[in-house]
């Protein structure tokens, strides 16, 4: 109980860690750069596309560290927490929103089951985010390279 009371004194809160991690990896997806140079579609679905991709690489580098799983969940339930304060600032209905959210979680999990399957492989990580994140529209290859380039240099930064 001591040692407990100490560390949360001396140290910053899980909750506000993950919280910090999470602003982090929203205001870099804010980023101009994604919807000039990589034309990713500036729409709710666009920019929702970016913070899963940094989510994804937030967490595969967490998950490289070791240790950080309760971190990583903490970061996840950040996100989850922010889709439905989203849903309700746009007015959707206290009925709507569990429903839009629950369907918003299932595309998280599955973009970031998809990109751990893909990451190691360029041809297939392309393939990856020209289809979830440009949703499979007509986007010229150099700009899905950008992005693939960004998600390189990303994790080789250890943003």
């Amino acid at each position: 109980m001591v040692i407990a009371t100490l560390r949360s004194l001396f140290s910053g809160s899980p909750k506000r860690e993950a919280q910090d991690v999470y602003i982090a990896l929203v205001q870099q997806s804010r980023k101009p750069f994604f919807y000039t140079e990589c034309e990713v579609p500036d729409t709710l679905d666009g920019r929702f596309e970016i913070i899963l991709l940094h989510a994804f690489l937030r967490l595969h580098l967490l998950k490289s560290q070791g240790g950080q799983e309760d971190l990583s969940r903490r970061v996840l339930e950040c996100l989850f927490d922010d889709m439905d304060r989203n849903l309700r600032e746009m007015g959707v209905g206290d009925m709507g929103v569990g429903k839009r959210v629950k369907v918003m979680s299932r595309a998280a999990f599955g973009r970031l089951e998809v990109y751990t399957q893909t990451f190691a492989d360029d041809a297939a990580m392309k393939e990856a985010l020209k289809r979830n994140v440009y949703r499979g529209a007509d986007v010229r290859p150099e700009s899905v390279t950008k992005l693939l380039d960004y998600v390189h240099e990303y994790q080789a930064c250890g943003a």
